[in-house]
């Protein structure tokens, strides 16, 4: 139990500093905290000391290297929870109250699928309810994963599934191959497929290691036997299109996501190939935190998607 001196009062405390001090706990860092509330560090010290005013009591030990508990921080963290959980419970029952389906829907998305994919699935499902915004995030398929993670966003599609230690729930959303692609005037340009030793010492143009598509490449060619290592790395980019214009180019050869590749195969700027023997293959997959089903929005959102894409 806390103990309060006389006068304080649990009533008196402020939600959005219990919800600061959840987050500090979690992170063990006031300057992270700081960070990620886009508040300054003095600030988030001044709430946590505002809450032991107004309990009378202690809540961290501030002596040692890292941020620990006295007793009454520990009652409290139980008690934040709590509260935390219940106002959950309570706005999902006032979401569900509402007709229309509303608020802000961050979607963080890959290159591809967030270039080609999610734009056009997007756009239905906020004609569907007109109540919503939108905001769809481009980044590498690891920033997708740990911004759901850390809430930064409600929910991601990207070109590979988180591992378990994220704790992130997942499903397919689509498949895609990556094709290896060259200019129209490189040697291999009038050939349909190559295999892997016609193009060992080729230069090279790669996306950046958090890319899903570059961890995708790298992980199909080891379990077919192959490394990466043996081609020439000359360019690093950070989006499936820099790849193709750097290919149009002519800088070097590159793997890319057929989807991304299309028009530019279409137009005639780049060509593309399959590698004999290999097969690229990967999928797309929506990850988000099974907690975050307490919104009604992302709740829509998530089955929306799923009724569009069959739930793969």
């Amino acid at each position: 139990m806390i103990t309060i001196v006389p006068g304080a009062t649990i009533a008196a405390m402020n939600l959005d500093y219990l919800k600061t001090y959840l987050l500090l706990v979690k992170m063990g860092s006031f300057s992270a905290v700081a960070k990620k509330l886009s508040i300054s560090q003095p600030a988030v010290s001044f709430q946590i000391q505002r809450l032991e005013q107004d309990l009378g009591i202690r809540l961290l030990n501030r002596s040692q290297k890292r941020i620990t508990l006295t007793e009454a921080g520990k009652s409290l963290l139980s008690f934040a929870q709590t509260v935390r959980h219940e106002e959950g419970r309570l706005l999902q029952d006032i979401e569900h109250l509402r007709d229309d389906v509303g608020g802000e829907l961050r979607v963080a998305a890959s290159t591809a699928p967030g270039e080609l994919i999610i734009p056009a699935l997007v756009g239905e499902f906020i004609s569907c309810h007109p109540a919503v915004r939108a905001q769809i995030l481009v980044m590498g398929s690891m920033a997708v994963i740990t911004g759901v993670h850390d809430g930064s966003y409600e929910v991601g599609i990207c070109g590979m599934p988180p591992n378990a230690e994220y704790g992130l729930q997942s499903f397919k959303v689509s498949g895609d191959e990556i094709v290896l692609i060259v200019s129209p005037q490189h040697r291999l340009a009038t050939r349909d497929s190559v295999s892997f030793a016609d193009i060992e010492g080729e230069p090279f143009i790669q996306r950046e290691a958090a890319s899903g598509t570059q961890r995708s490449v790298e992980s199909l060619l080891a379990k077919a036997g192959y490394s990466i290592g043996h081609l020439v790395p000359r360019l690093t980019v950070g989006s499936s299109q820099a790849v193709i214009s750097a290919v149009e180019a002519g800088a070097g050869i590159a793997f890319v996501s057929d989807l991304a590749a299309s028009k530019a195969t279409n137009l005639g700027t780049v060509r593309s190939l399959t590698i004999t023997g290999l097969n690229l293959r990967r999928g797309f997959y929506c990850i988000y935190h099974a907690e975050c089903l307490s919104s009604r929005l992302l709740q829509e959102f998530v089955s929306f998607v799923k009724e569009r894409v069959g739930g793969q």
